[in-house]
Formats: C-alpha cells, structure tokens, sequence
C-alpha cells in the first residue's frame, strides 16, 4: 500500500540536501558538504558555480575588476555569493543583483568610496548597451526644437554621481570627492556603442525633465526650469538651453513625444 507520509519524508529529506549543498557551494571554507557525496563531483559543481558568477561579473564589472587586486576580487564575488540572495535565474541581470549587493553591503576598509557609484555607472552602461534603441521618425530640424515636444530616447540615461565615475581606472583613482557633482548622460549611439556626455548641473536638470517628459515643447520646459530656478526674462539662459537642445539633437539621443 503506497505511503503518503513516505513521499513527504523523501520531499523533506530531498529539499534538506539541496539546501544543504547549496550552503556549502555558497560558503566552502564554513559549511562542509553534506555527508555521503562525492567530493571529487562535489568540487567540480563547486568550481563550475563559483567560475560562472565571476566570469559574468567581471564582464559586467570591468572597470572594479582592474581597479581592485585579484584576490580582492575574487573575495568580492565570493562574499556576493555567499551572503547575497539574488532574485533572478538569470546570468544577464546578475549585474543589477550585485550593485543591490553592494548597496546593502557593509564597507571594507579598504574598499574605495566610489565603488557602489562605480558599480552603478557600469550596470547602467551594460544596460544599455543590451537594449534596443525604440525607432521613431524625428522629422524635427534644430529650428524646430522650441516648438516640438521632444524627450529623450529609451538608450538615454542622465545621471548624477559624488564622484567621476566616467574616468576611474587604475591610473585615476580619486580618494575624496569633488566639491561638485558629476552629471552624465549615457547613451547608445548609432553605432550601438555606449558613450557618455559631460553635462553642467543646469544642462542635467534640462535633460531630466526631458527624460520625463511627455507633451511639452522645448520652450515649455526652459520656461519650467526658469521659473523654478528664479529667472526671468533671461536671454542668455534660453540661448543656451536651446544651444543644448541643438547638442542633444546632434546626438540623436531626442525624439518627438508619443501623441
């Protein structure tokens, strides 16, 4: 007579190793592998696991990769293994994981204090670089853009950091963070390569509320930003929010908004 409390041992018993193995794969140096398994198969599940995380994130990662030393990359990504729950089953979003990762990490000593910034920088710039650019006819000329309601095209990305994460390498590694913020828009050119654009404060609040936006013209929008930035009747500065507009245009990185 078939058990049903057989089966439920044998679940129990089966979800017990599971859990067990995947500690150890996990944590190799503390958890030891659950007895009655062979250890050779064990090790080459262990090796294959751990090889395949940090080959995805060092292709994620270059830039923290070459900056920090091979052991402390590798201390890196296993700490990220061992004490991170990822909530994918997918190797291409394992980048946003790890930045989540090192958001909630507590700091190492010697971690430098642009390594969540620098993570951040690079999960955006894979992002976009995977993404396919949304096709639109912008019909509108650079005379045209103060009466065209534009935004930003979807492989647009402006973005604000303490630190110049655009020119961190092994040869510039910043220990204290400049006075001013540094804004970027990245984006996907037409050679879907991914570049990045130095913007000035005032041209990032510009291309925010460009990214935002969803009917108003190019005039609309400096007259927005005049009036919650206290100018009035300033020529100069709608000369050079149109001369940004112009730049942007020039990028290809605007195109009209959805009607």
């Amino acid at each position: 007579m078939h058990n049903p409390q057989h089966d439920t041992h044998s679940t129990t018993t089966l979800a017990q190793h599971q859990a067990a193995l995947a500690d150890h794969i996990r944590d190799p140096e503390q958890v030891a592998p659950p007895a009655q398994v062979d250890e050779r198969r064990v090790g080459i599940y262990r090796d294959l696991v751990f090889n395949n995380v940090e080959s995805q994130l060092s292709v994620s990662f270059p830039v923290i990769n070459s900056i920090l030393t091979p052991e402390g990359w590798l201390q890196l990504v296993r700490e990220f293994l061992r004490d991170y729950r990822a909530q994918t089953p997918y190797f291409s979003q394992l980048s946003a994981e790890f930045v989540d990762f090192l958001s909630t990490r507590q700091a190492q000593e010697n971690d430098p204090d642009f390594l969540l910034e620098l993570a951040h920088y690079e999960r955006i710039e894979l992002d976009l670089f995977m993404m396919d650019r949304e096709i639109s006819d912008d019909q509108a000329t650079d005379n045209e853009l103060l009466n065209t309601a534009l935004t930003l095209v979807n492989v647009a990305h402006p973005l604000v950091y303490q630190y110049p994460v655009h020119q961190i390498s092994p040869e510039f590694l910043p220990e204290t963070a400049p006075e001013q913020p540094t804004c970027l828009l990245l984006f996907q050119d037409d050679d879907q390569e991914v570049r990045f654009f130095e913007l000035q404060l005032l041209a990032y609040h510009l291309v925010v509320k460009l990214s935002e936006n969803q009917q108003r013209t190019g005039q609309q929008i400096l007259a927005e930003l005049a009036e919650a930035l206290g100018i009035q009747d300033n020529a100069l500065f709608y000369q050079q929010g149109e001369g940004l507009l112009k730049q942007l245009h020039g990028l290809n990185v605007l195109i009209p908004c959805k009607g």
